[in-house]
């Protein structure tokens, strides 16, 4: 097996105080009850993507995605995660807690799959609006002062 670069190692050790406070933060734990009610309330044979959520959240599809690998193995044996994709069909890595891999539990709902990721007309037939999903998650927008500083190039 390869060993983790320096920098890697690095990278991760920097960060962790900062993913620690992120988690125990309020908005952290609002973020994260209403990704999993959305997630919850997805139908048997439907997909929603990590983009489809951030928009209806306000953060990045990239929080959704982290917060759905992130998941304890009882809720990852009881919600849905794996009728989220991104937003081209691409497919988490993670399996569930009874080894099938994300392809392999939408394979079992009829969702067609191509060059390991859902197909694209099967994504566009599938896809439901979160708006849609019977969830009382009502869409969000942070406050100008909440959102993070954009930074500029020099």
């Amino acid at each position: 097996a390869s060993q983790p670069s320096q920098r890697a190692c690095t990278w991760s050790a920097r960060r962790l105080p900062i993913l620690l406070r992120m988690a125990q933060s309020a908005a952290y734990a609002r973020i994260r009850r209403d990704v999993l009610a959305i997630v919850a309330a997805i139908p048997r044979g439907r997909l929603v993507t990590h983009a489809a959520i951030g928009a209806h959240l306000d953060v990045m599809p990239r929080h959704v995605a982290y917060l759905l690998a992130m998941l304890e193995p009882p809720e990852r044996a009881t919600l849905p995660w794996h009728r989220v994709v991104g937003k081209d069909g691409a497919l988490g890595r993670r399996a569930g807690v009874d080894g099938r891999s994300q392809a392999e539990l939408l394979a079992a709902e009829g969702v067609a799959m191509a060059a390991g990721r859902v197909d694209a007309a099967s994504l566009a037939a599938r896809s439901i609006a979160v708006g849609d999903l019977a969830c009382d998650v009502p869409a969000q927008v942070r406050p100008p002062e909440a959102r993070a500083p954009r930074h500029r190039r020099r």
